[in-house]
């Protein structure tokens, strides 16, 4: 009987102490793109940012649906008529308002990253 007990005590102490491998992500986050004025946002069930409006550039309609949990941390922050840039291959995720533009850069495991994936700072 304590070995069932050990053994689910163990599994989840090990889980918890794993870190993120940083650098399988950089080359994930960096892959992705959007270039959206944003008129219609809705949340999915799994932490993802989906967004249907006019690319900006091309001034056709467009969606970004990104499943990472990354752009989805600054859902609260994109209003309707916002428009979000991220270009492939930088880590730098922008949300443009009418009077000024947030720039999120993307962290892992207590570092911030350069937009070509070298570590910038470390807390």
């Amino acid at each position: 009987m304590k070995k069932l007990i050990v053994i689910p005590f163990l599994v989840q102490l090990i889980s918890c102490n794993q870190t993120p491998n940083c650098n399988a992500f950089v080359d994930f986050y960096r892959e992705s793109e959007c270039f959206l004025l944003v008129e219609k946002k809705y949340w999915g069930t799994r932490g993802n940012l989906a967004m249907e409006g006019i690319d900006p550039f091309t001034q056709k309609k467009c969606e970004c649906n990104e499943q990472n949990r990354w752009w989805a941390n600054y859902r609260k922050e994109i209003n309707i008529g916002d428009t979000i840039i991220k270009r492939k291959g930088e880590l730098t995720f922008n949300i443009h308002k009418n009077d000024t533009i947030i720039s999120h850069e993307w962290e892992c495991d207590g570092k911030t990253f350069h937009p070509d994936g070298t570590v910038k700072s470390e807390l």
